[in-house]
C-alpha cells in the first residue's frame, strides 16, 4: 500500500498490510528557522521511512507573538522550552490580549515551515501540523497564573480565552490550506490534577471543540487530540470530533484493549512509551507494539509515541523500531 492509503485505511479501521507509524522528537537549534526545520523533519521522515508526519515545532511559538520571553536552551539536553517573562501577569491582562494575524510573526513563521515541509515529503506522506488547545495556550502565555485567575476572575480569562480561540482556528485553517492533512491539537491542561473536571468543561472544551471544528470545515482529514499526562480527562477527550486520539499508552489508564471493550471506536496514534525509546530499551518497545497490535486487533492502529521522544534521539533504537513495525506484515 501506498502510505497515504495505509493511514487513510487505518483511520477508517479498514484492512492494512501493517500498521503505519510516526516518530517525532524536537529539533534545537534550527526549529526557529522555517526552511531548516522543514528539510531537517523531511530527511528525519525518510531516513526511517515514516508513514505520516507529525510537525516537530519549538513548544512555545504559540506565545511568541503575545509577547512572552523564551528560554530553548535546554531543549537539547533533553528538557523543554520554559517562559522566562510571561504575557499574562495579572487578571486585567486577559481581556487585552491582541487579536493577532497568524499570516506575521511566529504564526506566519511556522505556516512558512508547514508549507515548505508538505512540498518536501510530498503529497504520498500525510503532514500533522502541530497546535495547541487554547487552554494550553493560556497556561504557557501566564505560567500557570491562569488556574488561580479562573478561580477568581473566570468571566475576565475567559475573554482571553476567546481570543486565543480565534486566532488558534485562523491558524489551523491557514496550516490546512498549506496542505498539512489535519492537526494535532496538543492537550496539555485536561487533567485531573489540574482542573476539574466541571472546570474544564465550562472554560476548555468549547475552545477545543472550535478550533477542531473548524480543522475539519477546512478540509483536515487526520485531526488527532493528544491528552497529555497522567490523570487525564479522557472520558471527556475521547468523544471530540477527530479522527485519531492519542494519549500516554501504558503509562496511564486506558489501555487500548480497555478503551475498545468499552466501545471506542476512533483510531488510536501511539502505543509506544517514549520512555523505552529514550532509554533504548528494545524489549520494551517490542512489547508495546506487540500489546498495540494485539489489543488493536492490527486495525485503527497507526503506532507511534504518546509524546514528543526526548533530543538527543539513538538512530539504531528508531531504525530498529521502524523494522520491527514492517515486520508486521
Amino acid at each position: 500500500m501506498k502510505k497515504i492509503e495505509r493511514v487513510r485505511a487505518a483511520l477508517n479501521g479498514s484492512d492494512t498490510d501493517r500498521p503505519p507509524y510516526g516518530f517525532w522528537t524536537h529539533m534545537p537549534g534550527i526549529d526557529l528557522d522555517p526552511e531548516r526545520l522543514a528539510a531537517e523533519t523531511a530527511a528525519f521522515a525518510a531516513q526511517y521511512d515514516l508513514d505520516f508526519v507529525k510537525s516537530m515545532p519549538n513548544g512555545l511559538y504559540c506565545v511568541e507573538d503575545w509577547g512572552c520571553e523564551c528560554d530553548f536552551s535546554a531543549i537539547e539536553h533533553g528538557g523543554a522550552a520554559r517562559v522566562t517573562s510571561p504575557a499574562i501577569r495579572a487578571v486585567d491582562d486577559w481581556p487585552a490580549l491582541a487579536d493577532l494575524d497568524v499570516e506575521a510573526g511566529a504564526f506566519a513563521r511556522e505556516l512558512r515551515h508547514y508549507e515548505r515541509l508538505v512540498q518536501l515529503v510530498g503529497p504520498q506522506v500525510p503532514v500533522l501540523a502541530t497546535l495547541f488547545s487554547p487552554m494550553t495556550i493560556a497556561a504557557k502565555l501566564s505560567n500557570g497564573l491562569h488556574r488561580n485567575h479562573l478561580a477568581t476572575a473566570p468571566q475576565l480569562v475567559a475573554s482571553g480565552l476567546d481570543t486565543i480561540t480565534r486566532v488558534t482556528c485562523r491558524f489551523a485553517q491557514a496550516a490546512i490550506a498549506r496542505g498539512c492533512a489535519g492537526i494535532f491539537l496538543a492537550v496539555q491542561d485536561a487533567g485531573r490534577d489540574v482542573f476539574d473536571e466541571a472546570v474544564y468543561r465550562e472554560f476548555g472544551e468549547p475552545g477545543d471543540r472550535r478550533v477542531l471544528d473548524v480543522a475539519a470545515a477546512a478540509g483536515g482529514w487526520f485531526n488527532v487530540v493528544h491528552m497529555h499526562g497522567d490523570n487525564i480527562m479522557f472520558d471527556v477527550l475521547k468523544d471530540y470530533p477527530v479522527a485519531a486520539v492519542n494519549w500516554h499508552i501504558g503509562e496511564t489508564p486506558p489501555a487500548i484493549g480497555d478503551y475498545r471493550a468499552a466501545g471506542g471506536t476512533r483510531a488510536i496514534v501511539g502505543g509506544l512509551q517514549r520512555g523505552h525509546i529514550t532509554n533504548r530499551d528494545m524489549a520494551g518497545i517490542r512489547g508495546d507494539v506487540e500489546r498495540a497490535f494485539s489489543e488493536s486487533g492490527g486495525r485503527g492502529l497507526l503506532l507511534a509515541p504518546a509524546c514528543v521522544i526526548r533530543h538527543p534521539v539513538d538512530d539504531a533504537t528508531l531504525q530498529q523500531t521502524a523494522a520491527l513495525i514492517r515486520g508486521l506484515a
